[in-house]
């Protein structure tokens, strides 16, 4: 019996030490998900899966793209702020769901601060001013002295309202007095294609695809919303050249669900960090003119509650609110 009882005994310590084993499996060990808030076509698109490529790289696991859009952002935004806090389910997150929907609509379904674990800031660039090619405007002061001559008669797309091109159209009528129309789109790639065939004269876009559409000749770009020029583009003015203080950059980075917990954190923020250290990676960035930001969780925390009170000061300013 005691023999029976020290072998009964000797494989209980057995289980408990695989057991111990596999719960101890380090992250990840199952295909990960990061949602992309915006369609595919613009920056959000373009680098969410570029990232999700290098982590799937350097994880050696599966690492897939889900596009889940709509409402400036905010559904994808608010099914990961749902999502079970294991660090399968990320966000590619914009800066247009986490810092300009609190303050811009009267009632979303999160709270970026409650609801969301930031994990690491990962690039920020600016967006471009485009026309199609026929338009009688070159640049943004052409632009405005057109728009003053017709009040109401030109009009710009955008992937939405609530978003940076929207945002940016409402920053230029406000500093420039102008009245020019806001058409929204479902996304940039159906605003984009109108733009180029002539049924709307001028959008908003990433700085990425932008350079993109004016390298193929297919749109022209008017101005750049950096307070300086973009190195890519070093023949486009900057807006603020003609309005001074004008400036609006987008940023992206990763986030999770609240509770992630702080190991899992740790290591995505590392391997993102790595990422972008890498001189291939940044080369790609520059050719691009998206500059990388990286920093600790706690940076990227702090810079959110930044944004969230520069915004509300910028959209109170410009009288802008919606439902």
């Amino acid at each position: 019996m005691k023999s029976n009882l020290f072998r009964w005994l000797w494989l209980g310590l057995v289980g408990l030490s695989l057991a111990g084993t596999v719960g101890a499996q380090p992250f990840p060990n199952k295909p990960v998900k990061i949602i992309v808030t915006f369609p595919p076509g613009g920056t959000p698109d373009i680098y969410g899966r570029v990232l999700a490529q290098e982590l799937g790289t350097l994880w050696k696991q599966s690492v897939v793209v889900e596009n889940k859009t709509g409402a400036s952002g905010t559904i994808g935004t608010d099914f990961v702020a749902k999502a079970a806090p294991d660090g399968y389910t990320l966000l590619f997150a914009a800066d247009a769901s986490i810092t300009i929907a609190p303050n811009l609509y009267t009632n979303i379904p999160y709270n970026p601060i409650r609801d969301l674990s930031p994990i690491a800031n990962v690039i920020t660039g600016p967006f471009v001013m485009l026309a199609y090619p026929g338009f009688p405007a070159n640049d943004v002061k052409e632009l405005i002295a057109l728009a003053k001559k017709q009040p109401g008669k030109i009009s710009y797309a955008s992937s939405g309202p609530g978003g940076q091109q929207h945002l940016s159209g409402e920053m230029l009528k406000s500093m420039a007095a102008v009245d020019i129309a806001h058409i929204p789109y479902k996304g940039f790639g159906q605003g984009v294609n109108d733009v180029m065939a002539g049924h709307v004269p001028l959008i908003f876009g990433g700085i990425t695809a932008s350079i993109q559409l004016t390298q193929g000749g297919k749109l022209k770009a008017l101005g750049v919303t950096s307070a300086k020029r973009a190195k890519a583009l070093p023949n486009v003015p900057a807006i603020a050249e003609v309005l001074p203080g004008f400036k609006i950059e987008a940023w992206y980075g990763l986030m999770g669900p609240k509770g992630l917990p702080a190991d899992v954190v740790k290591k995505i923020n590392a391997d993102v960090l790595t990422i972008l250290k890498r001189p291939d990676f940044l080369a790609k960035l520059s050719a691009d003119a998206i500059e990388p930001v990286g920093g600790s969780p706690e940076d990227f925390a702090a810079q959110i509650a930044s944004d969230l009170k520069d915004w509300s000061q910028l959209l109170k300013s410009i009288n802008l609110k919606m439902d």
